[in-house]
C-alpha cells in the first residue's frame, strides 16, 4: 500500500489552480518538457488517400478509448499521410485535443498520427502517464488559453506555453502508478454503476413497451376466462395487440405542426429556445437557451403549447423526444422537431407520449428517415406512420401507471447518476492532490496491475 502523508516543506509554484508544490519541484512549460507535433488532414477529394493502415486520430476518437488510442475510425494510406503535414509520433505520446473541444487527452498506446484538430505531445523530460494526468485535469485552465470566435482552438505557441508542476522522475512514476492504482479502482465502481443505470434504463423502456402496445394485463397472467383477444396489429415490428384497439395514421389522429411564431415578431422579443440538444434521453429539458428573437437561428419558429410532444425528425437516432408541460409563453422549439398535438377526442396526451418513446415507434421513425451521416424524416412520412389507440378510459390507466413507474425508476436512475458524479469528483481529486504534491506517495515506484 502507498503511504499518503504531506511534503514537508512547499513553495508558490507560481500557478493559480495549483498553488503550492513541494520545495524541489520544479515549474516548466510544456514545451521544456516535450515536443508539440501538429496534426493535418489529406484532402478527402482523392481517393487513394484513405482507407489505409495509419492511424489518424481525431477528436471524435476519443470517446471511443479510457486511456490508450490505438485505433481510429478512419486511417489513412501511406501516399495521404506524405500529402499532408501530419507527423508520426510514438508509443507513449500524449495526444490532446485542441479544438472542438479542447482538452481531452490519451497516450498513443501504437505509433499514429492526427488531424489538426489535435496535438501530440511527445515527452522528453517527464513521464508519459504523469503529463496525462495533469493534462486530464487541466481543460478549464486549457480553454482559457483558446483562441478563435467561431470556435476555439489552442495553438501550439499557446500549448507550449502552459505550466507545469514537475518533481524528480522517479517520482513521477511512483505518482503515476499510484494513480493508475487508483483511478483503476474508481473506473470499476463507476462502470458498474453506469451498468446498473442502463439495466434501469432498460427496464423503463420494457415496461412501457409491454403498456402500450399490450395493455396492462398481459394474457401470460391471466386464466384463460379472461384472456384478451387479440389481433394481428399490421405494423411490421409490433405484432398482436388486444382486438379492440384500433390503429390509424398518425396524420388522422394527431395535429403537426400547427403553430409558427412570425417573422414579423419584434426584433427584441425574449425566446427561449429548444433545440434538439436540450433534450435528454429521459425526454427533459436541459439547458435552455434565451435570446432575443433577432438573434435566433432561422429555425427557431414552432410554438409547442401545454402536452404538446416535441419529436425530432433530424437525426433521428438521437430519440430526442419530450412532452410540454404548463411552457412558459415565450417557449420556442426548433424545426428539428415536429410538434405533435393529440386529438383529444381519441388520445390521453400522457398516454400518446409514452406510446412515442416506445420501441415500435421509435423504429418507425428511424426506419422512415432518409441520409446517413444526418438522417431525417419528411413530415409526409412522419403522419403516415401506423400508431394503436385503446380506448380513451384505457389509455389513461395506461398513461397513469406508466407515470408511476417511470417516476420511481427515474429517481433511482438519478440517484445512481449522482453517485457517478460523486466517484468522477473523487477521482479528479486523487490526481490533482498527486500530481500537484498535495499528498506524496512513497510507494508504487514500480508500477501495480
Amino acid at each position: 500500500m502507498a503511504e499518503l502523508t504531506k511534503y514537508e516543506t512547499y513553495k508558490p509554484s507560481g500557478i493559480n489552480w495549483i498553488g503550492e508544490v513541494p520545495i524541489d519541484w520544479k515549474t516548466l512549460r510544456i514545451k521544456n518538457v516535450a515536443s508539440i507535433v501538429n496534426g493535418s488532414t489529406p484532402s478527402s477529394s482523392v481517393e487513394e488517400y484513405w482507407d489505409g493502415d495509419i492511424i489518424w486520430a481525431t477528436p471524435g476518437d476519443f470517446n471511443k478509448f479510457d486511456k490508450i488510442i490505438d485505433d481510429s475510425e478512419s486511417k489513412i494510406t501511406e501516399a495521404g499521410y506524405k500529402s499532408c503535414g501530419t507527423s508520426m509520433v510514438p508509443v507513449g505520446s500524449v495526444v490532446i485535443t485542441t479544438r472542438a473541444p479542447i482538452g481531452n487527452v490519451l497516450i498513443a498506446g501504437k505509433e499514429l498520427c492526427t488531424n489538426q484538430g489535435c496535438k501530440s505531445l511527445v515527452p522528453n523530460r517527464i513521464e508519459s502517464r504523469f503529463l496525462y494526468y495533469i493534462i486530464s485535469i487541466s481543460s478549464i485552465e486549457l480553454n482559457i488559453l483558446g483562441q478563435g470566435t467561431t470556435f476555439l482552438e489552442l495553438s501550439k505557441e499557446s500549448l507550449g506555453t502552459f505550466k507545469l508542476p514537475l518533481p524528480k522522475y522517479d517520482e513521477q512514476l511512483a505518482i503515476a502508478n499510484y494513480l493508475d492504482n487508483q483511478t483503476q479502482k474508481i473506473d470499476r465502481l463507476i462502470a458498474n454503476k453506469k451498468a446498473q443505470a442502463e439495466k434501469l434504463k432498460e427496464l423503463r423502456q420494457i415496461e412501457i413497451n409491454n403498456a402500450v402496445t399490450k395493455g396492462l394485463k398481459p394474457n401470460a397472467e391471466m386464466p384463460a376466462s379472461s384472456k384478451v383477444e387479440m389481433k394481428d396489429s399490421g405494423i411490421e415490428w409490433l405484432g398482436k395487440i388486444p382486438k379492440h384497439w384500433e390503429v390509424k395514421r398518425l396524420k388522422n389522429t394527431t395535429f403537426i405542426n400547427q403553430s409558427v411564431i412570425s417573422e414579423k415578431t419584434a426584433p427584441d422579443y425574449l425566446i427561449k429556445y429548444i433545440d434538439i440538444s436540450n433534450v435528454n434521453s429521459m425526454g427533459e429539458f436541459i439547458e435552455l437557451q434565451e435570446m432575443e428573437f433577432s438573434e435566433a437561428p432561422s429555425r427557431a419558429r414552432r410554438i409547442p403549447k401545454h402536452n404538446s410532444i416535441l419529436l425530432s425528425t433530424v437525426r433521428t437516432y438521437l430519440r430526442a423526444i419530450a412532452l410540454v408541460q404548463n411552457p412558459d409563453k415565450n417557449l420556442i422549439a426548433s424545426t428539428g422537431f415536429a410538434v405533435i398535438d393529440a386529438n383529444q377526442n381519441l388520445f390521453n396526451a400522457s398516454y400518446l407520449y409514452f406510446q412515442m418513446i416506445s420501441h415500435f415507434l421509435v423504429e418507425s421513425v428511424i426506419a422512415n428517415s432518409e441520409g446517413v451521416s444526418y438522417p431525417a424524416i419528411s413530415s409526409t412520412k412522419l403522419g403516415d406512420i401506423k400508431i394503436v389507440i385503446p380506448p380513451i378510459n384505457e389509455q389513461s390507466e395506461i398513461a397513469n401507471f406508466l407515470q408511476q413507474r417511470t417516476t420511481a425508476i427515474d429517481q433511482l436512475i438519478k440517484n445512481i447518476e449522482a453517485q457517478i458524479e460523486k466517484l468522477q469528483e473523487l477521482r479528479k481529486i486523487r490526481i490533482y492532490e498527486a500530481v500537484t504534491g498535495k499528498i506524496k506517495v512513497n510507494a508504487y515506484a514500480e508500477k501495480t496491475a
